[in-house]
């Protein structure tokens, strides 16, 4: 029996390891063999096949934040984890919606902090982008650019702008303005945890 504990441990350390390096083998694999179970919870508490497909693609993303954090530890099966962040992620949805059929699952041997924490870094990740992509393209292709680290010397050519100093004064001012975006949105305070 010890031998099995041992095995699940490692196939279930070897996803979180092929998570963090973006294998896709293992993305299918996790598509086959806990998406049915997902998209089962969802449709017995009054979803439908589509909500189950973006609660499960929700959870990926919140799963996939948490484990490129090179301190993540898994501290259960990755299907009760998967599972948990789900849950979590459909009752949310469910809250916005009103709903009140949602049975949970009283069996889940994780962290609640742990899972709402997936929760909330995936919703701020899904509301920075949304603010981001309101940014002009311009600015847009800049603040890529110069995330990816690429040097402003390159960044003026490829723009085109006058000068080094231009394009800097021009990357500062496109953060401005993602900041005044971000802060400025209602839905700010609450992504942020104030509310």
């Amino acid at each position: 029996m010890l031998s099995i504990e041992f095995i699940r441990k490692d196939k279930d350390q070897k996803i979180i390891d092929d998570l963090r390096v973006g294998k896709k083998t293992t993305l299918n694999f996790i598509y086959q063999e806990y998406y049915p179970y997902i998209k089962s919870h969802v449709i017995k508490n009054s979803g439908s096949e589509d909500d189950a497909k973006d609660v499960f693609q929700d959870a990926m993303m919140a799963i996939f934040q948490n484990v490129s954090n090179k301190d993540f530890e898994l501290t259960c099966q990755f299907k009760t984890y998967l599972h948990a962040v789900s849950q979590n992620i459909w009752r949310k949805k469910l809250r916005d919606k009103k709903d009140k059929h949602f049975e949970p699952v009283d069996d889940l041997s994780i962290a609640q902090e742990e899972i709402e924490d997936a929760v909330l870094k995936m919703e701020r990740y899904k509301f920075y982008t949304r603010k981001f992509s309101e940014l002009s393209a311009k600015c847009q292709e800049l603040l890529k650019m110069y995330l990816s680290g690429i040097s402003m010397k390159i960044i003026t050519e490829r723009l085109s702008f006058a000068s080094v100093s231009y394009t800097k004064k021009r990357k500062f001012n496109c953060k401005e303005s993602l900041i005044k975006l971000i802060e400025s949105d209602p839905e700010y305070k609450l992504v942020m945890g104030y509310e």
